[in-house]
C-alpha cells in the first residue's frame, strides 16, 4: 500500500492498480460503501508513477492511493503542511485499516 498526496480528499480517492487487482479493489469499495467514509473510491489502471511500481513488476499485489479534491498546491511554494486540510485523512486511514484486517 503506497500512500502519497493524501492531504485532501474532498472528492474521494484514486486507486492506481485497481484494474490489475480487481477483487481487492472491489473489497475496498465494498468496505467504503458499508461505512460511508469517503465520497468515492475511484479506479485507475496500472501506472509507473510512484514507489509501488517496482513491487508490481515483481508480481506483488499493490495499490498506490492518492486523494482528490481540495487545494491544488502540489510541489509548489504553497505545498506546505500548514496549507493541507487533511479533510479525509482519518477516514482514509480507517478504510485502509479495515481493508488490511480483512486478510
Amino acid at each position: 500500500m503506497n500512500l502519497d498526496i493524501v492531504g485532501t480528499g474532498d472528492e474521494g480517492i484514486k486507486v492506481v492498480n485497481a484494474t490489475e487487482f480487481k477483487p481487492q479493489f472491489d473489497q475496498l469499495v465494498s468496505l467504503n460503501e458499508r461505512q460511508q467514509l469517503l465520497k468515492v473510491v475511484s479506479p485507475r489502471g496500472k501506472a509507473a508513477n510512484s514507489d509501488h511500481y517496482p513491487f508490481y513488476e515483481k508480481g506483488v499485489p499493490c495499490f498506490f492511493i492518492y486523494t482528490m479534491g481540495g487545494i491544488s498546491a502540489y510541489h509548489d511554494v504553497l505545498d506546505l503542511p500548514a496549507t493541507l486540510p487533511l479533510t479525509e485523512y482519518d477516514d482514509l486511514i480507517k478504510l485502509l485499516t479495515d481493508f488490511v484486517e480483512t486478510f
